[in-house]
């Protein structure tokens, strides 16, 4: 078969050159933009796809924005990976950059390299509450000139983690003593306080979707005041069981929710608390002995030093369940 010549003519003229010149310096431009300018995605950076969801996981929310863990907050979280070493750990970490590369402190050294089922995820705010029907809350942004909103923070986005992939979540300020029990400690709250008549939202678990996390996210998208500290955190919660569970006296009960005695948690309430910082004694042992973690209650004691090699009961309690955590505690009081 003959083949056909074809001759391809491309007209050198000012116009032309030009216009290549022109092409290339916007192409080169673009691609020194994106190494040089745009970032990187940190790793484990926050993407809702990555995070599976899995009733067994024990989550954690550090709202501050700092970046970084205090003392007593890296033992909560070691405690917690080292009672229960076959459950996947996940602390969510709101930095106000993502990028915590700059962080000080032992921390994530402790927590990433000594425990293989921890998990440290950088979130941005904005992205995590994005889809979700707090959103309009938190972008609103009533809560940022709250003298309250680490707190209000820290109650909200707990809701959205748990709404979204269910699991165990614990505050910042308790201690691990003993593996959590997984058929006791499923669709729980807690019950605060001797009176029985109040829920504490410090310790919870909830698998996904469950309809009284939906109820409770529906009450507090509509329910918010600023100067109230506890109103969106166990007044809520109390008040949404109620209305969803009273079928007598007390507080009732739900089918598809079990209470659990403040003993399991919070053994020792507000008005003892500073019992954690004194020397331990028969009776603050006994009070502890059958409980599954201790709450600190760090509103009240953020500020007690921990006195390690001493009988001080908190210093005996992280020795015992966050040892890597003590054995470096110097490091956490020089950053």
């Amino acid at each position: 078969m003959p083949t056909i010549p074809v001759k391809f003519r491309f007209k050198y003229n000012i116009t032309n050159v030009a216009k290549i010149i022109t092409f290339s310096c916007i192409a080169l431009v673009t691609l020194c933009y994106v190494i040089l300018i745009v970032p990187a995605p940190p790793e484990n950076q926050y993407q809702e796809k990555d995070v599976e969801t899995d009733n067994r996981r024990i989550f954690f929310h550090e709202t501050s924005g700092r970046g970084s863990l205090n003392f007593k907050q890296c033992c909560t979280i070691e405690s917690a990976a080292k009672h229960n070493p076959t459950r996947p750990v996940q602390l969510f970490m709101s930095a106000q950059s993502p990028d915590v590369s700059g962080a000080t402190g032992p921390w994530m050294d402790i927590l990433k390299n000594h425990y293989s089922n921890v998990d440290v995820i950088h979130i941005d705010n904005d992205q995590f509450f994005k889809g979700s029907a707090l959103q309009s809350w938190y972008e609103k942004g009533e809560w940022r000139t709250s003298r309250f909103r680490t707190a209000h923070l820290s109650d909200y986005i707990r809701l959205v983690s748990m709404y979204r992939h269910g699991g165990l979540y614990m505050d910042l300020d308790y201690v691990v003593l003993k593996p959590l029990d997984e058929k006791l400690l499923h669709n729980v709250l807690l019950v605060e306080g001797i009176d029985g008549q109040q829920l504490n939202n410090g310790v919870m678990h909830f698998e996904a979707k469950h309809r009284l996390v939906k109820e409770l996210i529906d009450y507090l998208s509509k329910e918010y005041d600023p100067e109230d500290y506890y109103l969106h955190g166990p007044t809520a919660l109390t008040d949404v069981y109620v209305r969803l569970c009273k079928n007598g006296t007390g507080l009732g009960k739900c089918p598809d929710v079990s209470l659990l005695s403040h003993k399991h948690f919070c053994p020792i309430g507000p008005p003892f608390w500073h019992l954690y910082f004194e020397d331990a004694s028969d009776l603050s042992l006994a009070m502890i002995n059958s409980s599954y973690g201790v709450h600190l209650w760090n509103f009240l004691s953020a500020n007690e030093p921990v006195r390690m090699g001493t009988r001080q009961l908190y210093a005996i309690l992280a020795q015992e369940n966050c040892p890597v955590t003590a054995k470096r505690i110097s490091e956490f009081i020089s950053t």
